[in-house]
């Protein structure tokens, strides 16, 4: 059987190697989440599988998509009757790039880039510096390799299994992150910020894979570079204040992009009904499900809304010992308002109360 572009099937072939791969890094966390089994950590069990089938159906239908759009163009190009259905598909992965297109169908046009635009400040601005920070604190290994899982599967799949890992690994009392890993969080989450921001920008143009790669390699370096850094045991009142503000940093430049780009897509919205609302739903729900390629990356999004309010809830009764009010107006904001403003408030709010405890702590040991 002769496959005239082998390089071609082979990139896809080892991109599926690398996702097994990398959960064959995880897999010892995940033993360990198995063998420690509580119904919080179900959850978040269960929520990865779901965030795996919702993104990954559309993810093969985009696939498929891909493939059938070329072959209707190919007949003028090959003789595609004669080639086996291998070949096939090293001609197609040869003339096609379906990470390049993929991107840039759900980054092109205000309402694709609504949808898209949430995953990739929670990413660069949020989940960024919970994994970084919240590993460190428990000591969990290999988290570079759950954010380079959510950039090849899902964030949502990614998220939802860190959650569980933390569920089983307790943070180790008075560690917290040191200043060197604060300041590349810090780094990475402004150029992250800076990337989402000029993105829509260049997303015609041939500046968008270039700002895409500096997007990805923003995401790992705190994390790679994390391997690096020594396992010290300290609490310090600087350390808490530097980690809510980066989380509040997050917030807030995450609803500004949000809110710019809700203005974006207001001012293009085509009035076709006498209900406002309608209009802009109907617009929201045709952008989700438009192209397969959207609708992965969008349910991608919805699934990291239904993690990020699981985590609320669970984590509140924690920590809080109930759900404060203001916890559950979090909760019921977050599909409106994003997890990406919402989930860093609530990181933000618990460190604080950590801070609080600690600093109670540190006062009765002086006295």
């Amino acid at each position: 059987m002769t496959v005239e572009y082998p390089l071609a099937v082979g990139i896809l072939a080892s991109y599926f190697l690398l996702i097994i791969f990398l959960f064959y890094k995880i897999s010892p966390q995940l033993t360990h989440c198995i063998k420690n089994l509580t119904p919080e950590i179900t959850l978040f069990l269960i929520l990865a599988v779901f965030s795996f089938l919702s993104t990954w159906t559309y993810m093969f239908k985009f696939f498929a998509f891909s493939f059938y759009q070329w072959k209707e163009l190919a007949v003028y190009k090959y003789d595609v009757s004669q080639m086996s259905f291998l070949n096939s598909i090293s001609y197609w992965l040869h003339d096609v790039s379906l990470f390049d297109s993929a991107w840039r169908q759900v980054c092109v046009g205000a309402w694709q880039w609504l949808w898209s635009h949430q995953l990739c400040s929670l990413t660069v601005a949020v989940w960024t510096p919970i994994l970084a920070i919240e590993g460190y604190k428990r000591g969990i290994h290999h988290i570079w390799a759950y954010m380079i899982l959510g950039q090849v599967v899902a964030i949502s799949v990614g998220s939802s299994l860190f959650f569980a890992v933390m569920l089983s690994h307790q943070p180790i009392p008075y560690r917290q992150a040191p200043s060197k890993l604060l300041t590349s969080l810090a780094v990475s989450t402004i150029g992250g910020i800076i990337t989402v921001i000029i993105s829509p920008f260049v997303a015609a143009t041939e500046g968008f894979m270039p700002n895409l790669l500096v997007m990805h390699i923003l995401l790992v370096f705190p994390l790679v570079a994390l391997n690096y850094l020594p396992a010290i045991e300290y609490t310090s009142n600087k350390t808490g204040l530097s980690v809510m503000a980066l989380y509040l940093l997050s917030a807030g430049a995450n609803f500004s992009i949000y809110v710019h780009q809700w203005i974006e897509c207001l001012s293009v919205l085509e009035v076709q009904s006498n209900s406002f609302i309608c209009d802009v739903f109907n617009k929201l729900f045709s952008t989700f499900f438009a192209h397969p390629a959207q609708s992965s990356i969008s349910y991608d999004i919805v699934c990291m809304q239904i993690i990020s309010v699981a985590w609320m809830y669970t984590q509140s009764k924690h920590i809080f010992n109930s759900v404060p009010c203001w916890i559950i107006a979090l909760m019921l904001s977050t599909p409106i308002l994003s997890a990406s403003v919402t989930l860093p408030l609530f990181f933000a709010a618990c460190e604080y109360e950590t801070f609080s405890v600690q600093k109670i702590i540190y006062s009765q040991k002086r006295n």
